[in-house]
């Protein structure tokens, strides 16, 4: 099956579970993330928010639990214009995050407070499909893949999924980044590249 085509067809599938699925697998995945060694030594964690309407693994206790953790915790904001994403500290979900950029909930202007990528000790990923090498496929505008291609190279990387949102291979071009764990309802994978 070609990339438009597995998109649209687990896009779909994401966006049919009830809300109260949603809600208990992002719990399940909450817990198993927020036990693993990656989480519990980072100081600084991205993550992205949510985006509601297109059913995706819910981040929002996630990131309340972290922020209760005294962890930094960085969101980002679409730069349609240079095609990228640039990382904004979050000290307050309920405050400061208004939809954004693709409806996606990104920092009101006056509380953007831009951090460096560098300084990020995990970065939690988005996808609309994974393989178990870890590449992924998002909604097809490149923003996250060239954001990973700026990390250091030791920096870990997991994606968030449903069980099933994994496939056994996706066609990858060469601008395709993987993530190194990918954690769903069911299990983590140690991603193989």
């Amino acid at each position: 099956m070609n990339r438009a085509k597995l998109r649209e067809q687990i896009r779909l599938m994401r966006r049919e579970q009830p809300r109260k699925l949603v809600e208990s697998k992002s719990k399940q995945i909450q817990a198993r993330l927020l036990s693993l060694r990656e989480f519990l030594e980072a100081e600084t964690v991205s993550f992205y928010a949510a985006k509601r309407a297109d059913g995706e693994v819910e981040t929002e206790d996630m990131i309340k639990s972290s922020l209760k953790k005294k962890k930094r915790v960085l969101v980002p904001i679409t730069d349609k214009e240079n095609r990228r994403l640039i990382f904004s500290e979050l000290r307050d979900y309920d405050l400061e995050l208004v939809p954004g950029t693709f409806e996606i909930p990104e920092p009101k202007s006056e509380y953007r407070r831009i951090v460096s990528p560098s300084h990020t000790d995990l970065v939690v990923v988005p996808g609309i499909v994974f393989d178990m090498r870890g590449y992924r496929l998002g909604y097809g505008f490149g923003y996250y893949d060239r954001f990973l291609s700026s990390l250091r190279k030791e920096t870990p990387t997991i994606g968030l999924a449903f069980e099933f949102q994994i496939v056994g291979k996706i066609p990858v071009g060469d601008q395709d980044i993987p993530v190194r764990k990918i954690v769903t309802e069911q299990r983590v994978i140690c991603c193989r590249q």
